[in-house]
């Protein structure tokens, strides 16, 4: 998976006014696709997150925490899916942070 900064991510984030998570979303999980193989591609996953109002990105959340326990790194599934209910926009650098340590 690609190593991103965090920082870089922040401030991405802030100066696309929240149009770079989006674009982070679906290249995360066409790249955790590659990597486990499991999941729908990127682009038809940001549609089914819009087509279920955001439920199945929810289910999604967890569900990356499980693939990227598969890979090595500590099963935070529960807390991304807590995290996704309660305040959805920690995730996505906490999501990373995780990608970025399995080498």
């Amino acid at each position: 998976m690609k190593q991103r900064s965090i920082v870089v991510m922040l401030l991405l984030f802030l100066f696309t006014f929240g149009i770079y998570p989006l674009y982070w979303y679906i290249v995360f999980q066409m790249e955790l696709k590659e990597k486990t193989g499991e999941g729908f591609g990127g682009f038809l996953h940001f549609i089914v997150t819009i087509l279920t109002f955001g439920i199945y990105g929810l289910y999604w959340q967890y569900a990356a925490g499980k693939r990227l326990a598969q890979q090595g790194v500590s099963d935070n599934s529960i807390l991304y899916l807590l995290l996704g209910i309660f305040f959805p926009i920690i995730n996505p650098f906490l999501m990373q942070s995780q990608a970025n340590q399995i080498l």
